[in-house]
């Protein structure tokens, strides 16, 4: 019987050790919680942006296209919000899937968008961004905190300063 206590107690030990040493950090997924998916997008306009690049800072990382009324004017009202808050704390990404680059230009010209934060994804809706993100028409948005964990997604610009302040 001493046999199988003892047994059993370096079985239990055993476990409890190998739990110990995993890696706490969140998975990678875009739920609450998780770490956001890396990528980097090369934009002619705006230069390039590497997510990993941007740990540090929270990400305002949002989705849209000039054919998608409600996520063209999300784009303009977070533009908007940003710029109000100047939080130096803050980065904003804002990725088209427009199929058409020179739509995608225009429209950003016409809207008065802060050019420096605003990216084309020449690959639209087949790319792995999009893939990634698990995106749908319609788009959207994800709040990623300094440490790259998704604390937020589908936000309206108006509740960003109470999510960072948090």
């Amino acid at each position: 019987m001493k046999n199988v206590k003892s047994i059993f107690a370096v079985f239990v030990l055993f476990l409890l050790f190998s739990f110990s040493h995993n890696d706490m950090s969140p998975k990678v997924g875009v739920k609450l919680g998780e770490t956001a998916p890396g990528f980097t997008i090369d934009d002619t306009l705006s230069g390039k942006f590497d997510l990993n690049s941007a740990k540090g800072k929270y990400v305002v990382l949002n989705f849209w296209a000039s054919y998608d009324a409600n996520s063209r004017i999300s784009n303009i009202r977070f533009n908007n919000e940003i710029s109000r808050i100047n939080k130096d704390d803050v980065r904003f990404v804002s990725i088209s899937f427009d199929p058409n680059e020179n739509v995608y230009r225009e429209t950003v010209r016409l809207d008065g968008v802060d050019t420096n934060t605003q990216f084309y994804d020449n690959e639209g809706e087949s790319s792995g961004i999009y893939r990634n993100f698990r995106l749908q028409k319609g788009f959207g948005n994800y709040l990623i905190d300094p440490q790259g964990v998704i604390i937020a997604k589908n936000f309206s610009p108006e509740k960003l300063t109470k999510l960072i302040s948090q």
